[in-house]
């Protein structure tokens, strides 16, 4: 299965929304896991046409995402969440109904879970994907009535000051998303909190957890790859 997922595909219908593409590739293994462990469940369980149907529904919500991820009152954000939790419900029927082994059923879970926390992290990001602005165009002379009355061939600049004042505000983006991430996870690991927040690198969120451990906000345990991160109390 994994060979057969792991195949890449020039059709990209979320464009430049990372978050909604990494979501659909994670639904996409959970559904084909779906699919290949109910092969052998009796057709006409109820139970087991249920799960599959809403397993494909599943992926048509969170193709949907592409322009509503980051709204609050996305009804494809409601229905993805929706279908998250009844999916886990059908996989715990078909447990307790002998079907599905006890090890499955939690990896199942989990993995459902984890789709939905990684929604609600990307949901609760600042930025948006799929509008790109481009610096020459908000920077035409015809944008004011203060710049159209200025000589043509002076050049408008922006000061340093400016310059420092956005890339504190990204900064302080990125650290109020790390710290709600440790707030609401607990302990983590830097690949899980960068999980959970997918518009950055690791090698982002690395620098981020530095200063909040310099500031004296984050804590870490262990050493290297075993690093775990928290809150400081």
């Amino acid at each position: 299965m994994a060979e057969i997922l792991d195949e890449r595909t020039r059709i990209q219908p979320f464009g430049r929304n990372v978050s909604a593409e990494r979501a659909y590739r994670r639904a996409e293994r959970i559904v084909a896991a779906l699919h290949l462990i109910t092969n052998h469940i009796p057709s006409d369980e109820p139970a087991r046409t249920a799960l599959r149907r809403e397993a494909v529904q599943l992926l048509e919500n969170v193709l949907q995402l592409r322009d509503e991820l980051r709204s609050r009152e996305s009804h494809p954000f409601k229905r993805t969440i929706s279908s998250t939790r009844e999916l886990v419900s059908l996989v715990r029927i078909l447990a307790v109904s002998g079907y599905i082994s006890q090890q499955n059923t939690s990896i199942l879970s989990e993995a459902l879970d984890e789709l939905s926390n990684f929604l609600f992290a990307a949901q609760r990001s600042t930025l948006s994907e799929s509008v790109v602005l481009k610096r020459e165009e908000l920077l035409s002379e015809s944008l004011t009535d203060k710049d159209a009355t200025r000589p043509r061939g002076i050049a408008i600049k922006d000061t340093p000051r400016r310059s420092v004042s956005v890339r504190a505000a990204s900064s302080g983006t990125r650290s109020e998303g790390v710290l709600a991430i440790l707030r609401s996870r607990g302990e983590l690991g830097i690949k899980d909190i960068a999980s959970n927040l997918p518009e950055y690198s690791e090698k982002t969120i690395q620098r981020e957890l530095a200063a909040l451990i310099a500031l004296g906000r984050v804590k870490r345990t262990g050493d290297k790859r075993w690093s775990r991160y928290s809150l400081v109390q």
